[in-house]
């Protein structure tokens, strides 16, 4: 386990100098931009930048979800079950880690929208900490799952 979660932040590391990085970013600003859209927000896009005459935001690494969909991979892998439901585990927690990180980053614009004193908190501690609990929810949920299934 711990040798697969240390490959899963090499990984991370290896991620954040390469083009997969800036493909992550510009991924994530464009769905957050359909999705801010679709609810009804003014927002323009300008590469990784998201802005409205209320906010701008700039979309960085941190932003994405690849650092917990790393971590709970990393989970996934180590664990003694079949490569199926290694390959399922992961793709159905990739879904789940990134939907919930555009609600996050959604809810952020919100946050610092309406109660701009509170989006420090609000985006470095609480939702930092949902997303990280979720992906270690997650692949305990499928852990205990999994050693049924085989």
């Amino acid at each position: 386990m711990a040798l697969s979660l240390m490959t899963a932040s090499l990984l991370y590391y290896g991620y954040l100098s390469s083009s997969i990085s800036e493909f992550a970013e510009r991924w994530t600003a464009l769905a957050s931009y359909v999705f801010l859209k679709i609810i009804g927000v003014k927002v323009q896009i300008h590469g990784t930048i998201l802005s409205s005459s209320d906010f701008t935001v700039r979309i960085i690494d941190e932003c994405t979800a690849v650092g917990p969909i790393l971590l709970m991979s990393g989970a996934i892998l180590a664990y003694p079950t079949s490569g199926i439901r290694k390959l399922q585990g992961i793709v159905a927690g990739t879904l789940l880690l990134a939907i919930l990180n555009l609600f996050r980053i959604v809810n952020l614009v919100w946050i610092d929208t309406h109660y701009p004193d509170f989006m420090e908190v609000a985006h470095l501690v609480i939702w930092q900490g949902i997303i990280v609990l979720t992906a270690i929810i997650y692949w305990f949920l499928w852990a205990e799952r999994s050693e049924f299934s085989d």
